[in-house]
């Protein structure tokens, strides 16, 4: 179960910033994006595991990037706000416009691995989880020693969770707070925010 999914922090294309987590039914490891193509670094990752020896292919992806806009741009009855959705209001989450050009490609990165490799994208949060999971120790300036602290509080609420490593960097950590979100959905612990006619966040 824990090799089915992974979690992922998503930066922008050329930054380097975009991290994959995924549990390899041994360990968790982070796959780190060089500074050229993060979605064709995503695509050949998952179409490695899907057509290789993996013990076990991938079913979803936990992405932190906005996978939809605002209701009212497809004239949803009922919605009137061009900026926010009902999700990030609630979450206090940036809006997707604001985003602009990461939206964009992370709905085209949805779109293609649905219709190339069959997996369903979700939408998550790491913020969010920080704020469930961990709010009082959560913020975006963690030192080494303070990701290694959160990881023990993380790793009890998965069972028989091993790191390959601690994670290295903030974009590490939240990747590995994405795939939390993503353990939480595959055993029905998650909490939902937002409207599904809209676009929701998995916490």
């Amino acid at each position: 179960m824990l090799g089915t999914f992974a979690g992922i922090d998503y930066g922008s294309k050329t930054s380097g910033n975009t991290v994959i987590c995924h549990h390899d039914s041994q360990q968790l490891h982070f796959y780190n994006a060089d500074k050229k193509d993060a979605d064709a670094f995503i695509i050949d990752w998952l179409t490695q595991r899907q057509t290789g020896a993996s013990p076990s292919k991938i079913e979803a992806l936990f992405l932190d990037a906005p996978l939809s806009l605002p209701a009212v741009y497809h004239s949803v009855p009922g919605f009137s706000n061009y900026h926010y959705r009902q999700c990030d209001i609630t979450l206090k989450a940036m809006s997707p416009m604001f985003l602009g050009g990461l939206t964009a490609r992370a709905m085209e990165l949805k779109q293609h691995i649905k219709e190339k490799i069959n997996i369903e994208t979700y939408e998550v949060y790491p913020k969010a989880l920080a704020q469930v999971s961990l709010p009082e120790n959560y913020h975006k300036k963690l030192t080494l020693h303070e990701m290694e602290e959160l990881c023990k509080v993380l790793a009890n609420a998965v069972p028989g969770l091993t790191f390959a490593e601690c994670p290295a960097t903030q974009h590490q950590f939240d990747a590995l707070l994405a795939w939390v979100s993503g353990y939480r959905f595959m055993n029905q612990k998650h909490l939902v925010f937002g409207d599904y006619r809209e676009g929701i966040i998995i916490v």
